[in-house]
C-alpha cells in the first residue's frame, strides 16, 4: 500500500510541476519535417545496439537521409513505407509511444526486401499492398492520428 502512494505522489508531483508541453506523451513529426530538420533528429537510445542513421538503412544501399530524400517514383511502395518507417523511429527515439507491432512488421519487409524487387511489383498485388498499407498506418502515427 505504502509504494502506491509514493506513487501516486511522484505522479503527482510530476503532473503538478512539469511544463504542459512534456505532459503530452504524443507529439510526433512528419516524415518532411524530419528530412527538413536533420539537425534534430534524435541519438539511437543505447539499446539500439551500432544503429548510425549513415549507414546503410537495411538492404537499400542508401543511408536514411538519402532514403528519406529519395521520391517514390512510379508509385515504389518500399520508398513509401521507407518514408514514414523513418519518421516512425525518429518520432520513437524522441520519446513518443510508438507502434511497436507495426515498426517491428516493417522491419521484418525491410530485412528481406530491396527498393528495386518492390518497385516491380504493380497495382494490387498482395506484397505491395502490405507495404502501402504499412505505410498508411505509420502515417497516420507520424501526423498524430493515432493514440497511444
Amino acid at each position: 500500500m505504502r509504494k502506491y502512494l509514493i506513487f501516486g505522489l511522484i505522479i503527482a508531483l510530476c503532473v503538478c510541476t512539469a511544463p504542459a508541453a512534456a505532459c503530452d506523451p504524443y507529439d510526433p513529426h512528419t516524415q518532411g519535417y524530419w528530412k527538413n530538420h536533420p539537425e534534430n533528429w534524435p541519438v539511437p537510445p543505447h539499446y539500439v545496439q551500432g544503429l548510425k542513421y549513415e549507414d546503410n538503412f537495411h538492404l537499400s544501399g542508401q543511408n536514411w537521409m538519402a532514403l528519406l530524400q529519395t521520391p517514390p517514383r512510379g508509385g515504389n511502395a518500399y520508398y513509401t513505407l521507407a518514408h514514414q518507417y523513418i519518421a516512425a523511429v525518429l518520432n520513437m527515439y524522441s520519446g513518443n509511444w510508438a507502434p511497436y507491432a507495426k515498426i517491428d512488421e516493417a522491419e521484418a519487409l525491410f530485412a528481406d526486401y530491396k527498393p528495386e524487387e518492390i518497385g516491380k511489383l504493380k497495382g494490387n498485388d498482395p506484397l505491395r499492398q502490405q507495404f502501402i498499407s504499412l505505410a498508411e498506418y505509420l502515417d497516420d502515427y507520424n501526423n498524430g492520428r493515432l493514440k497511444g
